[in-house]
């Protein structure tokens, strides 16, 4: 094997890691693309649960509020 035989394994060599190189940094901007997606998606949930939470905490004062007017017209009937 020759010194022009070694040059080409190792240009050989370059260009598949330069290959592989380019496919991981493809993904990793991928990924990143992705994982900033998941991240809005995310925070965008947590605020409607928060609203949930706020409406169903409402609702549940307001049945208390009926209840116990309810329960005191009992009282006032007995």
């Amino acid at each position: 094997m020759d010194s022009n035989d070694t040059i080409n394994d190792l240009k050989k060599e370059l260009d598949l890691i330069e290959n592989k190189i380019e496919i991981l940094s493809q993904k990793y901007h991928i990924l990143l693309e992705e994982n900033k997606l998941l991240k809005t998606r995310q925070e965008k949930e947590a605020s409607e649960k928060y609203k949930i939470q706020q409406k169903n905490q409402k609702v549940q004062n307001k049945v208390e509020g009926i209840i116990n007017r309810l329960r005191s017209l009992d009282y006032t009937h007995q």
